[in-house]
Order: structure tokens, then sequence, then C-alpha cells
């Protein structure tokens, strides 16, 4: 279970076609992740649930979380492996 405690964020996505490229990603290297999408523009302290309206017409970034122990691997990973056209 991911929590604050264990985790740390890896990645942001900033559109849903970037986020589904990045999960297929992780998911065939095997790396375990879990995702938040966060409004941009909602008000700090706010957590609203997003609609899929809210996802496709809202500032939505995406934040990839990995285990804190898979987190050195992951990076590298990304770097190595990972482009983004959008």
């Amino acid at each position: 279970m991911f929590t604050s405690f264990n985790s740390l964020a890896l990645y942001t996505a900033h559109s849903l076609e970037e986020q589904a490229s990045m999960r297929q990603f992780l998911e065939q290297a095997g790396i375990e992740h879990s995702v938040s999408a966060i409004d941009i523009n909602a008000p700090k302290g706010f957590y609203p649930a997003l609609s899929p309206e809210l996802l496709l017409t809202q500032s939505i970034h995406y934040i990839f979380y990995v285990y804190k122990k898979d987190f050195a691997q992951a990076d590298t990973y990304i770097q190595e492996n990972w482009h983004w056209d959008e």
C-alpha cells in the first residue's frame, strides 16, 4: 500500500494521454506505482472528486508515486528510456 511514509513522487504527467503512456511504460517495466490526479486550479486544502468531464477539460497533473526502495532504480529507468512528445 502506498502511503506518504513509504513512497516518493517520481514523475508528473500533464495530460491524460501522457499519463496513460507512462502508466503502460511503468507496467511493462514491472515497476509498482500509484497515480494521483490533482486539479492545479483547485484551491489549496480542498480535494474535490475528479469527474471524467473535469479530467478532459481542466489542467490536471497526474503524479506517479513509487516505493522509496524502488525510487533510484525507477528514476534511472525513466531517465534512460522515457520520452514524451506531445
